[in-house]
């Protein structure tokens, strides 16, 4: 419950961050990519497990989008915290009923966790950044309408745990989005009132949970259709299902490239130590220098 508070006043956090800056496009990014530095270096540091920071920074991407009201940032966050409130009502009430299960799983589970120093923490958080500011500055340069998925599609890619997961999740993204478009083109047909985009998002939702653990690819195709509905909901562009699917497609693949050339980045062990050996080198003339 405590790491559920938590993720819930990130998601708050995540949310302003992205609304109050969202005035310029080039404030937006940077500071975008400081935030995205700054989140993946604390879900690193404090070895919180897949997806990390991805859910931070998809709200944050997400919220960089929206046009920029002073009036309506407070009634947002209230929003989010509502559905924070009532996500951590509904696991309290489950945790309650399973305490017991979770115990016994909790003494059986012996998993290896893959240890890194503070510096190599720091050298993976400043990549990730960076290729979150350049992916995200990308989609407003080329003047793409609301480009909030290259960045998310840049994140997913370098969440990969090894060099080959990275590329994998690449192919995986893009097949099983052009799929989801697919799905999407149909959906945004038939769902033309509230309360069917309701209702395909909880049908998605649930399909998503039981896809992700078995099979990316497969969950990627439910997760552009729900990514879609939740990020168009009030989007003129819903009413043209051809242009928006098009828009999008175009989105994840320049993200899913961005981020297969990031994650690149992290996992060579060649550079990565070349840049800890230089950082560590830095921070111990600094030390050296306020003596």
């Amino acid at each position: 419950m405590i790491t559920l508070l938590a993720c819930s006043f990130g998601f708050m956090i995540s949310l302003a961050v992205g609304i109050c800056f969202s005035f310029n496009p080039i404030v937006s990014s940077i500071v975008f990519g400081l935030f995205a530095l700054s989140i993946h270096w604390i879900t690193l540091f404090f070895k919180i497990k897949p997806p990390g920071s991805f859910f931070f920074i998809l709200i944050v991407s997400i919220a960089s989008g929206m046009p920029f009201d002073p009036h309506t940032i407070p009634e947002k966050i209230g929003l989010i915290g509502l559905g924070a409130i009532l996500s951590c009502l509904l696991a309290l009430i489950y945790s309650l009923l399973t305490i017991r299960k979770a115990q016994l799983q909790e003494s059986n589970n012996n998993a290896l966790v893959t240890t890194k120093t503070k510096c190599a923490y720091f050298v993976d958080a400043f990549i990730m950044g960076g290729f979150i500011c350049a992916s995200s500055l990308l989609g407003y340069f080329l003047k793409l309408q609301n480009p909030y998925w290259i960045p998310i599609s840049c994140a997913a890619i370098m969440q990969g745990a090894s060099l080959y997961h990275v590329w994998q999740k690449t192919i995986h993204r893009i097949f099983g989005t052009f799929i989801g478009l697919g799905l999407s083109w149909i959906l945004l047909f038939v769902t033309k009132t509230p309360l069917a985009i309701c209702i395909s998002i909880i049908i998605l939702q649930f399909i998503i949970e039981i896809c992700v653990v078995k099979h990316y690819a497969l969950a990627a195709i439910f997760i552009t259709p729900l990514t879609i509905l939740l990020a168009e909901a009030g989007n003129p562009l819903l009413d043209n299902p051809d242009m928006l699917i098009s828009i999008r497609f175009l989105d994840i693949v320049l993200g899913s490239i961005i981020g297969a050339i990031g994650g690149w980045l992290i996992h060579h062990e060649n550079l990565r130590k070349h840049a800890v050996f230089h950082l560590r080198n830095a921070r111990l003339a600094i030390k050296r220098g306020q003596r």
